[in-house]
């Protein structure tokens, strides 16, 4: 199932309408409204409904995607595009955000590059995704069981390397730990049965190791929850 037919999910999503990154953000940028401010990926647009501005631009690959950060948020200034190829001018915005997505970039450089190109000088680049250990590919194998337009989730030190041969400074950087509900999780693009029972399997069948790395809580032998690391990035284009 895809993201147009799952447009709704996203919108209801407790790891997307809620988190720890929202929060810190909340204290960092309180009292700060920016000029113009571009969310790419938006899904349902909760990140760019969470950010102060006096313009907000959004952009997505999902038609119905942009349609319910319309309906849901009054986004209604939104651009159908990929990440890797923004339809603006150069230094166009203030600020460029974006969230829980660059996982799906098939060129996450190329999509930096971008948001450079787009941003002011003295611009502030938000970027916020899962990232992995460097010897984990457990979770990327997982994910994409889960949605086949996962790419692939990137160790932090590859992401700020990634931001800064785009010649982007780097101001910050926080790790977060995310505690998803399994079933809300693994349900938002609506498998199939089978599929949800090889998803669940595959949490079931993790080595121990990574069993308490990933802090799998069981129920009557079913998967109730996980916990995996966001990075919060915060670049600024000189």
């Amino acid at each position: 199932m895809g993201f147009d037919s799952s447009a709704a999910n996203y919108l209801n999503s407790s790891d997307h309408r809620t988190g720890s990154d929202l929060e810190y953000l909340a204290e960092k940028l309180a009292d700060i409204r920016f000029g113009r401010v571009l969310d790419v990926a938006c899904a349902a647009g909760h990140f760019a409904n969470f950010l102060s501005a006096n313009i907000k631009i959004v952009t997505d690959i999902s038609f119905n995607m942009l349609k319910k950060a319309d309906e849901a948020f009054g986004l209604s200034l939104g651009a159908m595009s990929a990440a890797e190829f923004l339809p603006f001018q150069n230094e166009a915005f203030d600020v460029v955000g974006c969230r829980i997505a660059m996982h799906h970039f098939k060129n996450p450089c190329m999509f930096i590059g971008e948001a450079f190109r787009v941003l002011k000088q003295g611009g502030m680049f938000i970027l916020i995704d899962s990232v992995v250990n460097e010897d984990d590919e457990y979770l990327n194998r997982i994910e994409l069981m889960r949605d086949d337009t996962h790419i692939k989730s990137h160790p932090v030190e590859n992401i700020i390397a990634m931001a800064e041969c785009e010649c982007f400074e780097t101001k910050e950087t926080v790790i977060l730990h995310k505690r998803h509900d399994f079933k809300e999780w693994a349900n938002r693009l609506q498998p199939s049965e089978e599929l949800f029972a090889r998803i669940e399997t595959a949490f079931l069948e993790l080595p121990d190791e990574y069993k308490l790395r990933y802090h799998i809580e069981t129920e009557n032998g079913r998967m109730k929850t996980y916990t995996d690391k966001k990075g919060l990035f915060i670049f600024q284009k000189p």
